[in-house]
């Protein structure tokens, strides 16, 4: 009876481990496909040749390798300010100061870099083709969150 519980027992432990690892795969999966989907997308919205697609998601994904490291240092500092509340450290309202007026910085930094990136594309594009991006860029997220969502498209 002991082995069958710990067989048992075991069974569930190995089971309960590897779910999130799926649940993971699975999400990279889906992320890699909207990211296929948007680039098929944004090729046929921006009527982009081979040369210049190729020339502007290399621009696009150094672009966005930084935007996502200040997104990370983002989350790391909201984390660090939840975390606030629940200390007991006397100079806690400074730390807390201190910590919104970093995330103020970083959220700034990272609007900086995409004014940086949509300004770079002035020798790739022409100024039709970037208001199109931008536009672009707005409608997918929104359809994207509509989808995801379950809501019926605006």
């Amino acid at each position: 009876m002991n082995r069958f519980i710990i067989t048992a027992l075991a069974i569930v432990l190995l089971t309960s481990i590897s779910y999130p690892q799926k649940m993971r795969e699975r999400m990279m999966k889906n992320k890699n496909k909207i990211e296929q989907l948007e680039k098929v997308k944004l090729i046929e919205a921006l009527e982009l040749n081979e040369e210049i697609a190729i020339r502007f998601f290399v621009r696009r994904n150094d672009s966005r390798k930084e935007i996502e490291n200040l997104e990370k240092k983002s989350d790391d500092l909201l984390f660090e300010l939840e975390n606030s509340f629940i200390s007991d450290d006397k100079n806690n309202e400074v730390n807390q100061k201190q910590i919104i007026l970093e995330l103020f910085k970083t959220r700034e930094s990272i609007e900086a870099n995409r004014y940086k990136f949509i300004s770079s594309l002035n020798d790739i594009l022409t100024m039709e083709q970037i208001a199109k991006l931008i536009v672009f860029e707005k409608k997918f997220r929104d359809e994207i969150r509509d989808v995801i969502l379950d809501r019926k498209p605006r």
